[in-house]
């Protein structure tokens, strides 16, 4: 081997590493400064704000839907209340038709001893019963739909200001990130 030969190789190679070395270097050096920079210190702080309203958002749609299923639930309930206390009440219409036409049929037997005036009073006093019942019943199942109405309304308000008060936060971030990745 020729000794002049190999010794250039080796300082061609010495000289590229050190390129390389000082290359890199001031990347690193351009690297750091632009991490620890304040747009760059800014934009995490967005970010990290932004997951925070995500996170408080999450928790306030799962309390939503918690509120608009209790509400459902309340309203099936009402709603079967409703179905068993119309058929009481057409199971004592149909009562007091019936004793209606035993009233009748006594009558027409000539029976004057039959207290008519009191069965008709306590039919009726129980029908109105029903009535007030049926009638509160309904009530009840109109304010219970509202209320999940109103909850659903809501629950359409918060994600629409969510979404509103998020879209300045992600597009600053977007742009960041392309500024860093162009910078990169």
């Amino acid at each position: 081997m020729v000794p002049g030969r190999s010794l250039g190789w080796q300082r061609w190679l010495g000289g590229f590493l050190i390129l390389a070395v000082l290359g890199l270097s001031v990347a690193l050096v351009i690297f750091v400064v632009k991490a620890n920079s304040k747009a760059c210190k800014d934009g995490l702080l967005a970010e990290e704000e932004c997951h925070g309203v995500t996170r408080l958002l999450e928790v306030r749609l799962t309390q939503a839907w918690e509120g608009l299923l209790r509400n459902e639930v309340q309203a099936a309930t009402c709603n079967e209340t409703l179905v068993t206390l119309l058929a009481s009440l057409e199971m004592e219409k149909a009562q007091s038709q019936e004793w209606l036409a035993k009233g009748k049929e006594l009558r027409g037997e000539k029976a004057q001893s039959f207290p008519r005036r009191r069965i008709r009073r306590d039919g009726s006093r129980e029908i109105e019963e029903l009535k007030h019942k049926l009638q509160n019943a309904s009530v009840e199942v109109e304010r219970l739909r509202k209320g999940t109405e109103t909850s659903s309304k809501k629950k359409e308000v918060a994600s629409a200001s969510s979404l509103k008060a998020l879209s300045p936060l992600v597009v600053s971030v977007h742009l960041l990130l392309a500024f860093v990745a162009l910078l990169a």
